[in-house]
């Protein structure tokens, strides 16, 4: 009787690189090229990476909850079907508010996806006027009514069918989570979005919010491991930018923790979002204050380099800019001043950010024994990262 033959080990090869070579495609694809076995295209999605990154991938999820089934999916914000006529800014809030007090009813703070960082939240005081599906008679705040009127004949041709000065999508059900603190993150994005807000934003179609208060949830949201799996879950954007949908992040698995960890990881988080508070504090503070340079009769437009100033390597790259954007020096009298603030907050925002990476250091460690990776495992997946 024969024995049987051993079953073949189909496998393909393949490359993942960031950009071409700049040396010879063959030659390079033949020696950094990876195996990848046939069995594991499954009807799933398929991860395309090294045997050794896969099983650490496995390892990171297997058996674990997703935060799905933790903590449900992720709250995706409102569509109001014209931003133009429903998003105002705090100016206009006001002069509505002055004409008829009570259009404060309908007015909520709002956040964008681009306003959610890392840490920290950067709002440009913008408000919605929300008004859910068949909740309101408008002319009982007239003040609204007439700044909507002259946006009726678009508001009318929008997708879907309700009144004119109602929202689109107002995602009421939504709308005690969102007044509460919650976690929010944006829609795309380079690094781990996530932060813990607590300012009562509704927010828009371009931002989400998972219904939680902790903190621990947000550290281990921002690690590096929850960002190695978070890249496998999603399709990339341009711009090495991942898009950050419900359907991917609830994906995410949540690792056991013990009361002493969370109590820590909350602490870290804590620390790290109060710090990176403070350095936007200072960051803008400065900002705000550079078109003063700007002589009069000219209109202050600062270029990306002065709206990153502390980024800049001295004042006297700072001063630099000033003279491209303003077409004028800083006034000798005022040189001084304007140097010694630039030093002191540059230094302070330095520290702030050192702090910040600490914390966040700190975290990593936490996560990685949380999930009960090896010294050789913590180095593969930091080496992607």
């Amino acid at each position: 009787m024969r024995s049987a033959e051993p079953k073949a080990d189909h496998s393909l090869s393949f490359w993942r690189l960031d950009s071409l070579p700049d040396s010879s495609f063959t030659a390079s694809y033949a020696t950094q090229a990876s195996r990848y076995a046939q069995a594991a295209l499954t009807d799933g999605s398929w991860e395309l990476e090294s045997a050794t990154l896969k099983a650490l991938r496995d390892k990171i999820r297997n058996s674990r909850p997703t935060l799905k089934e933790v903590y449900g999916a992720p709250l995706y914000g409102i569509k109001t079907g014209l931003n133009e006529a429903f998003v105002i800014d705090t100016r206009t809030k006001e002069r509505l508010c002055s004409e008829d007090p009570k259009s404060a009813e309908l007015l909520r703070p709002f956040l964008e996806g681009k306003d959610l960082k890392r840490w920290r939240q950067e709002s440009r005081g913008r408000w919605i006027i929300y008004i859910p599906k068949n909740r309101i008679r408008i002319d009982d705040y007239p003040a609204i009514r007439d700044w909507l009127l002259p946006f009726k004949d678009r508001l009318e041709r929008r997708a879907t069918k309700q009144e004119w000065f109602a929202l689109q999508q107002a995602q009421e059900a939504y709308a005690p989570f969102f007044q509460k603190t919650k976690i929010t993150y944006r829609d795309i994005a380079a690094e781990s979005p996530f932060h813990l807000d607590d300012s009562g934003s509704y927010l828009e179609t371009t931002a989400f919010a998972i219904p939680s208060d902790d903190f621990a949830l947000a550290a281990i949201l921002n690690s590096k491991v929850l960002w190695f799996i978070f890249k496998t879950l999603t399709p990339l954007a341009s711009g090495g930018y991942f898009r950050m949908k419900a359907q991917y992040v609830g994906q995410l698995p949540v690792p056991e923790c013990t009361p002493s960890a969370r109590l820590t990881l909350a602490d870290f988080a804590r620390d790290a979002q109060q710090k990176a508070q403070t350095r936007l504090k200072l960051q803008t503070g400065f900002t705000r204050r550079i078109p003063d340079l700007c002589p009069p009769g000219r209109t202050p437009t600062l270029s990306n380099k002065l709206t990153e100033w502390w980024t800049l390597e001295d004042f006297a790259m700072f001063r630099s800019e000033v003279k491209k954007a303003f077409k004028s020096d800083i006034p000798l009298a005022d040189r001084s001043d304007w140097e010694d603030w630039f030093k002191r907050d540059k230094e302070k925002i330095g520290r702030l950010t050192a702090d910040i990476a600490a914390q966040e250091r700190n975290i990593d460690a936490i996560i990685y024994s949380l999930f009960k990776l090896t010294s050789e495992e913590i180095h593969l997946l930091e080496t992607v990262t």
